[in-house]
């Protein structure tokens, strides 16, 4: 992703967070699509006293459902948009948020699980390149699995402010470049698709 297209995904989700707030359309969703997305990444495993990074963070939504299925764990909320990530912080004082951009910064810090929801779905002039190098970049960060996802190619109409992937070809890189270890779900609910990659 070029520094042009970054400062645009940025600007985007930053007049949503102005516009919205503090609701899941901030974050471009639904309460329904917001809560339907978050229960299947959770499925990855059970995250009991895991460390686990949120991708993607916005405003930090995914740290409630996560504590209230799991119980204790240790959570990483992580955002491109300092705003979001500030306002995640306050919102919920007992996780821990950064502003930060895995692709350019490199990280210490490992995570046994790390998950990214709707990161995919901006319309770019690459989305797939961008995908294939975030995942790259996601997948060294995590000790046991990543779990994502993004919406299917396979659908009856389309929007173009957002963006659509194959998944076979999502399949194949994920088997080729990361793991072999790779668990697809497509079509579970409406036209998205999540992806388990274990180490």
């Amino acid at each position: 992703m070029s520094m042009h297209e970054k400062d645009m995904l940025i600007a985007n989700y930053r007049g949503l967070f102005q516009q919205h707030g503090d609701a899941p359309e901030a974050t471009q969703m639904s309460a329904d699509g917001q809560r339907f997305r978050f229960l299947k990444l959770m499925e990855i495993a059970d995250l009991r006293n895991r460390r686990v990074l949120d991708l993607g963070c916005g405003i930090g939504d995914f740290y409630p459902f996560l504590i209230e299925k799991f119980g204790t764990l240790d959570y990483t909320g992580m955002d491109l948009v300092p705003e979001m990530a500030r306002f995640a912080a306050k919102k919920y004082p007992a996780a821990r948020f950064r502003c930060c951009d895995i692709s350019t910064r490199s990280l210490e810090d490992r995570f046994d699980y790390v998950l990214a929801s709707v990161v995919f779905n901006n319309a770019m002039p690459d989305a797939d390149t961008y995908m294939q190098e975030l995942l790259t970049h996601a997948f060294r960060l995590c000790t046991v699995g990543l779990g994502f996802n993004f919406i299917s190619r396979h659908v009856n109409f389309t929007d173009p402010e957002m963006a659509y992937h194959d998944p076979a070809e999502v399949l194949d890189f994920c088997i080729r470049n990361l793991t072999r270890k790779v668990v697809l779900h497509h079509h579970y609910e409406r036209a998205d698709v999540a992806v388990f990659a274990y180490r």
